[in-house]
């Protein structure tokens, strides 16, 4: 079961100032997503860095509510 995402006050403030260019890959990454697989890399880049210099956000690492669904067989 996934575990649900819930913005606290301070995301939401983050979200709406930050750039449109960026919140889809914020949201992408912090629903668990690996936004590298989902851009190109040049984008991917250029978003994390971004991210990681204005908004102190690193999305080059697992997000919060990442989960590991596989199972063995």
């Amino acid at each position: 079961m996934n575990k649900p995402v819930t913005l606290t006050t301070e995301q939401q403030l983050l979200l709406v100032r930050m750039p449109c260019r960026l919140r889809g890959t914020y949201i992408t990454w912090l629903l668990g997503f690996d936004p590298y697989f989902l851009m190109s890399r040049e984008t991917y880049y250029r978003h994390a860095e971004e991210l990681a210099t204005k908004y102190g956000i690193e999305i080059r690492k697992k997000s919060p509510y990442y989960q590991s669904d596989r199972q063995t067989i």
